[in-house]
Order: C-alpha cells, then sequence, then structure tokens
C-alpha cells in the first residue's frame, strides 16, 4: 500500500531529477538555481490542492514582474502574532489562521519528504 507521502516523493524525486538534468546543460548554474527546481519540484509534485504549493509556483511564474503589485492584507492584532508564521509558508500573508495552520503542516511534511529525497539521490551519487 503506497502512502500519500511516498506518491510526493517520488513525484518530487523525478521532476527535481528531470530539472537538475536541464540545469546541467546550462551554461550557469548556481545554489539559487537548484533550490528554485526544489521548490518548483515540491510543488508540483504536491499539485494545486494546496494552497502553499499554488504560491510558489506562482512566485516562481512571475518573479519577473513587478513585486509590489500584489498587497499583502493586513491581519488584525489578535494574528498579528503568527506574521512569522505567515512569512515561512509560502502563500500565508493571505491565510485564515486555520488554514495557516492546515497548510504549515502539510508544507513540514513536503518539506520533510523533500529532504529525504535530496538525501537519497546525495547518498546514491556519492557512492
Amino acid at each position: 500500500m503506497t502512502t500519500r507521502s511516498s506518491i510526493i516523493r517520488t513525484r518530487f524525486a523525478y521532476r527535481f531529477l528531470h530539472s537538475l538534468r536541464k540545469l546541467n546543460q546550462q551554461a550557469k548554474t548556481n545554489s539559487r538555481r537548484v533550490k528554485l527546481a526544489a521548490y518548483a519540484s515540491m510543488a508540483s509534485a504536491v499539485g494545486s490542492k494546496r494552497a502553499w504549493s499554488r504560491a510558489v509556483l506562482s512566485k516562481i511564474r512571475n518573479r519577473s514582474l513587478n513585486r509590489n503589485l500584489l498587497k499583502k492584507k493586513r491581519r488584525s492584532s489578535e494574528e498579528s502574532r503568527f506574521g512569522e508564521l505567515r512569512k515561512v509558508v509560502p502563500g500565508g500573508e493571505v491565510m485564515n489562521f486555520y488554514k495557516l495552520l492546515d497548510e504549515t503542516a502539510d508544507y513540514i511534511n513536503c518539506l520533510t519528504s523533500q529532504v529525504q529525497v535530496m538525501k537519497n539521490i546525495l547518498n546514491l551519487l556519492s557512492t
């Protein structure tokens, strides 16, 4: 029986390796591009059902546009203590508190899977 996290790990690994292969063919490859490839691969593997993955993909697609066009919503003082969490979770600036917690849990699971896959790739290439 396959779990959701194992499916996401498989999708991420496939997409990330494909992205790395493309980056390897380019003349300029730096850590920023590898990082963007990792984020895009994970968001793509999760799909558009999660708000954080949509935010990551949107940010990558629109990174050349003027970022000042989108204004962040101000939250009530009651929720201002969660400002740091809102900054960490992609798209968190526009979520209500309960949606933010749900997306945070999913984002942490996906980041954990991403780290596991990248460690496996590193171990495979190191031997």
